[in-house]
């Protein structure tokens, strides 16, 4: 009976240690608005055109003053990506779009 005990615990930290590759590869950026208005979507897609455009706010609106953690699954082989942030004002959108390397910032704010 120990025996199966140890096996399940190396099997199980074989594949905890199979997962931190996966981990790695992501990259993790603080979004912050500074805007009076609220972001309803936050783009980002890879510059060079590799990879899949994704939305990072996930159906979760970002209100003004507020700041949020969030996540670029995969991310690590790239660096730049183009971002853009979609606003809710009324009934009208409004767009912003830029250019950041995740790799050198942990945190991007969007000012008025």
């Amino acid at each position: 009976m120990r025996r199966s005990g140890f096996i399940v615990s190396i099997m199980t930290a074989v594949t905890l240690v199979g997962l931190s590759p996966a981990a790695a590869g992501d990259l993790g950026v603080t979004l912050e608005n500074d805007t009076d208005g609220m972001i309803v979507k936050f783009f980002v897609s890879p510059i060079n055109g590799k990879g899949q455009r994704q939305e990072l706010l996930n159906r979760h609106g970002l209100g003004k003053g507020k700041s949020r953690k969030l996540t670029l699954v995969g991310g690590s082989d790239v660096c730049e990506y183009r971002v853009r942030a979609v606003f809710e004002d009324s009934a009208e959108y409004q767009d912003v779009s830029d250019r950041i390397d995740f790799c050198e910032i942990d945190t991007y704010t969007i000012e008025d």
